[in-house]
């Protein structure tokens, strides 16, 4: 470990009650003292704002697909350590596409994935009042075939 960070992003095994306590501190003081052995080390306090701050947001069309801080996942969301911004590194953990991403960090080309710019739909909070009309699909037939139109396949043994 480098630095200590209050962040939600660690890997999911952290919250093991097993090793919990070896993760997690009530205060960075406490977590300096547990990792480096000392009460003052580097830190990072998502909770405070930086006396500078990041590059406006990118464009989705410029944004490129990297490990997640927890290696379960590809994601072209800005969570990622400054690090790995660094030139001689940087095309390590970027990736151009998600595919690329899945195939460097876990060598398949599908993935787990987050895509910030593509955010999953939420149902609408404030549903219309009027209904659609029905029916919306097409007339239905009058008479239904006498028989199923596709052969009807028994799993097999």
């Amino acid at each position: 470990f480098s630095v200590c960070i209050n962040d939600y992003n660690y890997p999911p095994e952290w919250t093991n009650p097993n090793v919990e306590n070896d993760y997690f501190y009530d205060s960075m003081e406490n977590c300096c003292k547990g990792v480096f052995g000392t009460p003052e080390c580097p830190y990072i306090d998502v909770c405070v704002p930086t006396a500078n701050p990041t590059q406006a947001p990118t464009v989705c069309t410029e944004r490129k697909f990297h490990p997640n801080r927890g290696y379960t996942m590809c994601s072209n969301g800005y969570n990622y350590p400054p690090s790995w911004e660094n030139p001689e590194i940087k095309d390590s953990y970027f990736h151009n596409t998600l595919e690329d991403c899945c195939k460097a960090v876990f060598n398949t080309t599908t993935c787990m994935y987050e895509d910030i710019c593509t955010p999953t739909l939420v149902p609408s909070s404030s549903p219309s009042s009027v209904p659609t009309e029905n029916p919306t699909t097409p007339t239905p037939s009058k008479t239904p075939t006498s028989s199923p139109v596709l052969p009807v396949v028994s799993p097999a043994p």
